[in-house]
């Protein structure tokens, strides 16, 4: 891949509403300060008076090939539902285009395979937006158990805790399910609002390769009408041996920021995500966090001094998770109220590594489920 050829590359953003809203005002700020020149902006709904005075002067349109063939882009940022996500960034990547791809990058493995190939063909970037992998926070707890600060890793735990509403699963026709006009969708806890977390427990792990898990036992619940689980433990075995237990819900009444802990032989860190704060045997810190535009937009620059943060290939072992969570059974349905204690048994199935259903409750019964990938 050779660097770009302009000092402002030409960026396209598809998908201006809900989460693409925050790249609109980044992409209008990074334009004014001559990062950037923003061609276009594509989104099926019409943009509202604010959106419109963001785009400026950028073509605005509802189909994406439209506006990208008018524009010619060198970067589109794509921030649509994640089963539009594929051939969104297919399109792009054949126009020429570098792809910022917010995650998930695909629901299934299929359709990461899909993309890998196409990147591969077109010799284009492809940066997939787990922004947390930009704070410093990462690096330093990955240098710390590198020089086994941590001693021998035993065990990565991941805890959720958080609440939405019925509003939350009812906000879009994909939101909640696992399907879609016989398309995966693939939404719910792991997959979607903690795959942060999960995504990080794994590259804190450095499992790499072909496969780099090799086992992924499920535990899902739904207490909502929607298709997906709100509340979920998943057991993971990577490629490495590591055993990694993340446990997230979308409906606990005691609300927290999710964590990452890394357990190991002489001591434990715990890395508070969306924070950026990292507390570890090193002491207590809060670090900065690096834009994934803007590492893509440097990237492209000086491709050989600044690497990607999140390349399009470091992200299977998340798609593996996910491929799990598509490929295993319905979530077993419980009463919202018969979720007693969920916070503590959260908390607990991260720490111990031990499923919802292994530790006791009453309500998790649902039946074990383990993907081997082939």
């Amino acid at each position: 891949m050779t660097s770009l050829s302009v000092d402002r590359p030409a960026v396209v953003l598809v998908g201006a509403h809900g989460y693409g809203r925050g790249y609109l005002d980044r992409l209008a700020r990074l334009r004014a300060a001559g990062r950037l020149r923003l061609a276009g902006v594509a989104d099926p709904r019409p943009l509202d008076a604010e959106q419109l005075a963001l785009a400026a002067d950028a073509v605005c349109g509802t189909d994406a090939a439209t506006v990208i063939a008018a524009t010619g882009p060198d970067v589109v940022v794509i921030a649509t539902p994640v089963h539009t996500h594929v051939d969104l960034a297919e399109a792009a990547l054949r126009a020429g285009a570098h792809v910022l791809l917010e995650k998930p990058p695909a629901p299934t493995l299929d359709g990461l395979g899909r993309l890998l190939a196409v990147q591969a063909e077109t010799g284009r970037a492809c940066q997939i937006g787990f922004q947390a992998f930009g704070s410093a926070a990462v690096g330093e707890l990955t240098r710390q158990i590198r020089a086994g600060v941590l001693g021998r890793i035993r065990h990565i735990g991941v805890t959720g805790l958080w609440w939405r509403d019925n509003a939350y699963w009812s906000r879009a026709g994909w939101a909640g399910r696992r399907t879609l006009g016989g398309r995966p969708v693939n939404d719910g806890a792991l997959t979607n609002p903690f795959a942060h977390g999960v995504a990080l427990a794994l590259r804190l792990d450095g499992s790499t390769g072909d496969q780099p898990i090799g086992a992924v036992e499920l535990d899902t619940y739904r207490t909502r009408a929607a298709q997906a689980h709100d509340t979920g433990s998943a057991r993971i075995r990577t490629a490495r041996g590591t055993p990694v237990l993340a446990a997230v819900t979308l409906c606990s009444d005691e609300i927290v920021e999710p964590t990452v802990s890394v357990i190991g032989e002489d001591g434990t860190a715990v890395l508070h995500y969306t924070e950026d704060r990292l507390e570890s045997p090193a002491g207590t810190s809060t670090h900065a966090r690096t834009g994934l535009l803007e590492n893509l937009l440097d990237h492209l620059a000086e491709p050989a001094a600044v690497p990607l943060l999140v390349p399009l290939a470091e992200t299977l072992g998340f798609t593996q998770v996910a491929e799990a969570v598509y490929r295993g059974p319905a979530p077993t349905e419980v009463a919202q109220e018969a979720l007693g204690g969920l916070p503590g048994l959260t908390r607990r199935a991260a720490a111990t590594g031990r499923l919802y259903r292994e530790l006791g409750a009453d309500w998790a019964s649902g039946e074990p489920y383990t993907w081997i990938p082939t």
